[in-house]
């Protein structure tokens, strides 16, 4: 109920923000629309074959990338997505995946799932996308870490003040106008990243509550109309704070709060919980420095890997309880 209330308030805010203007409210019904499927058919899937389901969207998303014309030649225009910072979130995401196959396997079949997921870091090191790269090896240990958790709870706040401080690194930057070496070596085109962020930061402020309507950064931003890949901030939580204001920005956080308590309540293994919370974590981290949100595959694969992760075992469901005679 909270999920679906959170989803129906971003959506409802969203139209908000966007009336009486010239504003395009598509893109983000889209990504909410795609997340909402996503979380369905996660559920379902890791209901009805709770290894396997993440097993076969890693493995589809790894030999999706490894079979198609160009999928590993480092062009940003390359699929999957055909954007270098998407390709490498999606794969970031299906390293996630991999991981908490493994998490749930055993033997053979566990140390297989877990060549898998060093493959598929491996494709996203072959992307050039360096953050991607970060997230898989990110991702790869932390599974390491958490295999005898016990729990949930230290983890999962650890990991939330680690996406708040990459949510907040744009702005500092914006702020500072300069970014450091080791910030220009993660993120190529700081500078023009910067320019972009600080067009964001101005634009939210001078509309703090209800934003400058969503899809209307770049008419408003120098930056992003002399930028190569025009209308995107480079990072979602500017975006949307320049776009929908602070209440949009407050129920994306609370969006993201949401999936780590739900997967603090979920019935699978303390392991396999915090591994996909550590994936959402690092998508996360990428969002704060690129546009990989707005990519619909992206939030549905973040939407299918919360579901099959929170989804209770057809085995371990109790049956229909037996009605005794008088």
């Amino acid at each position: 109920m909270v999920g679906a209330l959170l989803l129906t308030g971003c959506a409802v805010w969203t139209l908000y923000t966007a009336g009486g203007r010239d504003a395009h409210p598509e893109g983000v019904l889209l990504g909410l629309l795609a997340v909402a499927a996503g979380y369905a058919t996660g559920r379902i899937a890791g209901a009805v074959a709770p290894m396997g389901a993440c097993a076969v969207a890693a493995l589809t998303v790894g030999a999706f990338a490894l079979i198609a014309p160009g999928g590993l030649s480092g062009d940003p225009a390359a699929p999957p997505l055909h954007d270098i910072d998407a390709d490498g979130a999606l794969l970031a995401l299906a390293v996630g995946a991999a991981c908490c196959a493994a998490q749930a396997a055993r033997g053979a079949l566990r140390a297989t799932l877990v060549v898998v997921a060093c493959g598929l870091t491996a494709e996203a090191l072959a992307t050039g996308s360096v953050a991607g790269t970060l997230a898989c090896g990110g991702i790869l240990v932390v599974a390491g870490s958490v295999t005898r958790a016990r729990r949930r709870l230290p983890v999962l706040v650890l990991l939330a003040l680690c996406a708040a401080l990459a949510a907040g690194a744009p702005l500092l930057l914006a702020e500072t106008d300069g970014a450091s070496v080791g910030v220009q070596a993660v993120v190529p085109g700081s500078g023009q990243r910067e320019a972009l962020w600080r067009d964001a930061v101005s634009e939210a402020g001078s509309a703090p509550l209800r934003g400058v309507g969503p899809g209307r950064f770049a008419e408003l931003s120098p930056a992003a109309q002399a930028s190569a890949t025009p209308g995107s901030a480079s990072s979602a939580t500017l975006q949307l704070a320049a776009e929908q204001g602070v209440p949009g920005l407050c129920l994306l956080a609370a969006s993201y709060g949401w999936m780590l308590w739900t997967l603090r309540r979920s019935p699978r293994p303390t392991a396999l919980v915090l591994t996909a919370a550590a994936a959402l974590t690092a998508l996360a981290g990428q969002a704060a420095i690129s546009s990989v949100l707005s990519y619909p595959g992206i939030t549905a694969g973040a939407g299918l890997l919360v579901g099959m992760a929170t989804a209770r075992p057809l085995s371990e469901q109790p049956g229909p309880g037996i009605r005794r005679g008088s």
